[in-house]
């Protein structure tokens, strides 16, 4: 039921088109299934439309994300997505037609990466800067997708269980 996840990771970081060696290492991002905005069929806040949305989803909602209540629903074609922001952190929620919850991704800076992945990642590029993260959930797996910047390139790294490959290299001379 999980589909490939490169199409929305190419989606997330099409800011810097240019592609860099890869070698390929099994991030788990093959196993992910999201949604893409451009399917939204509607779009709704506020207590008086939440019938709309699957029952399942929202109680899973609101177990996990208690003190949420700013947060916008969705419907899209296979499902729904929740978006809010919490703690200067923007994240977005993904559930099937069924309620079933499937992924959830946050945007955040490097403040905000938690220590070991920050350290993985300076330890190689230490001269770069981090200026976005793309946390990315989905079952048992959390996958990083770095944004970094130093004076000639952009960098953006994927980081899974301890490994760390380059997805995208762009030179800033182009």
């Amino acid at each position: 039921m999980k589909k490939t996840f490169l199409a929305l990771a190419a989606g997330i970081i099409t800011a810097l088109t240019a592609h860099a060696q890869n070698k390929k290492m099994n991030l788990g991002a093959d196993k992910l299934k999201a949604f893409q905005t451009s399917e939204t069929v509607s779009e709704f806040s506020g207590a008086d439309n939440k019938y709309l949305v699957n029952l399942k989803a929202l109680r899973d909602f609101t177990k996990t994300y208690k003190t949420v209540t700013n947060e916008n629903w969705y419907i899209v074609q296979d499902g729904f997505i929740a978006k809010f922001k919490k703690n200067n952190i923007q994240n977005r929620v993904d559930y099937d037609k069924k309620g079933n919850w499937l992924t959830t991704f946050r945007y955040y800076g490097e403040d905000q990466l938690p220590r070991e992945v920050r350290h993985l990642v300076k330890s190689t590029y230490y001269d770069y800067a981090i200026t976005l993260v793309n946390e990315i959930k989905t079952g048992s797996k959390t996958i990083y997708i770095v944004h970094m910047a130093d004076k000639t390139s952009w960098v953006n790294l994927r980081v899974c269980d301890g490994e760390m490959e380059v997805a995208e290299q762009l030179d800033k001379s182009y």
